[in-house]
Order: C-alpha cells, then sequence, then structure tokens
C-alpha cells in the first residue's frame, strides 16, 4: 500500500463519517463498530473507524450503482458463481466440527476448518508472514441466504453487527500489520 493510498483511504473514511454518522439515529450511532488498523514500519498508519450501520449505508449504494454481475473470479480464466457458493456451504455445514484443509510445506501450514459457530482459515509461513481468520457461521449463512446471483452483504453486515465484539482477520506480513475487529465503541482495541 502507497502512502498515497494510505492517505486516501484515511481521507475517504473520515469525510464519509463526518458526513454520514451524524445522520444516523442515535441508536445506530452507539451501536457496534468496524474497524480496520494497518501499521507499517516508520510512521505509516491508517485506522478507519466505522459504525456498522454506516456499512449498511454504503452496500446499499453500492448495490444500487456498482454491483452488476455476482461471479468470483478465482484465476485469470476460472469463475465460480453465487449458486455454486451456496451449495458448497450447504456441504460445508452439514459436516458440522472438521478441518477441511490442512497444508503443510516446508515452513508454510495453511488450515481452513469449523468449530462450533465459527468457520477458521489460518496460514503461516514461516516467522514472517501470519494470516488469522474467524468468522461467524451465521455471517455466511447470512451473505449465501438468498436465492439469486447476489450475495446479502447487508444480512451479512447485520450478522456481525448482532455477533459481538471480535477479531475477524489479523494480517502479519514482515513489519506491517493489518487487523479487522468489531468493536462497541469506536476506540476500541
Amino acid at each position: 500500500m502507497t502512502r498515497t493510498s494510505i492517505a486516501a483511504t484515511g481521507l475517504f473514511a473520515m469525510t464519509l463519517a463526518a458526513v454520514v454518522v451524524p445522520a444516523l439515529p442515535a441508536e445506530a450511532q452507539e451501536a457496534r463498530w468496524f474497524h480496520v488498523r494497518v501499521e507499517e514500519p516508520g510512521e505509516t498508519r491508517v485506522s478507519v473507524n466505522l459504525p456498522l450501520a454506516l456499512l449498511e449505508v454504503g452496500l446499499d449504494i453500492a448495490d444500487r450503482h456498482m454491483i452488476q454481475n455476482q461471479e468470483f473470479h478465482w484465476q485469470q480464466d476460472g469463475k465460480i458463481s453465487v449458486d455454486d457458493l451456496r451449495r458448497m456451504w450447504t456441504e460445508l455445514e452439514a459436516a458440522g466440527d472438521a478441518s477441511f484443509v490442512e497444508i503443510e510445506d516446508g515452513d508454510t501450514r495453511v488450515s481452513i476448518s469449523q468449530r462450533g459457530d465459527r468457520v477458521l482459515i489460518r496460514t503461516d509461513e514461516g516467522d514472517r508472514s501470519k494470516v488469522r481468520m474467524e468468522m461467524p457461521s451465521v455471517v455466511v449463512q447470512a451473505l449465501l441466504g438468498t436465492d439469486g446471483d447476489r450475495l446479502n452483504l447487508r444480512d451479512a453486515v447485520r450478522e456481525l453487527a448482532r455477533s459481538g465484539r471480535q477479531d475477524i482477520l489479523e494480517v502479519q506480513d514482515g513489519e506491517t500489520t493489518v487487523r479487522v475487529w468489531i468493536g462497541e465503541t469506536v476506540g476500541s482495541r
């Protein structure tokens, strides 16, 4: 991430929050917050703190103006439809608690599993790079819960808000750290 893109992201987030947050109902302003923090060596730091209700507003705008085709491109020539994702999720849910993927190659380790009501993804590349993702199953269910070729991002955000304070994603790549979490206040860590 370049310094220019970090500055632009921060400025955009602050402007959006300054314009939209005061217009939200009081209960939305007191609701859970979506946090993203990026830290790099030196002085580079990005901190985005948005009420989850604001994400819903943004998703409404995106749904009307930007989202045209709900196909995911995993590779240059490969496609997977939203219906394919639903069918895969149904099978994964039916399996219950399980380790679905375990890869060890030298000092690289990858695991994808389901434990209780959580989907867990872990990667380690030696001591240098680590990824930890933990997502409540109800969020994935909500995301895939509608018919047709669209993801239900709005309901996924609502389920994320209901799930309470939690870490969602943490990436450590060398000296750069990215953390995404839900908190109860704007300044929660």
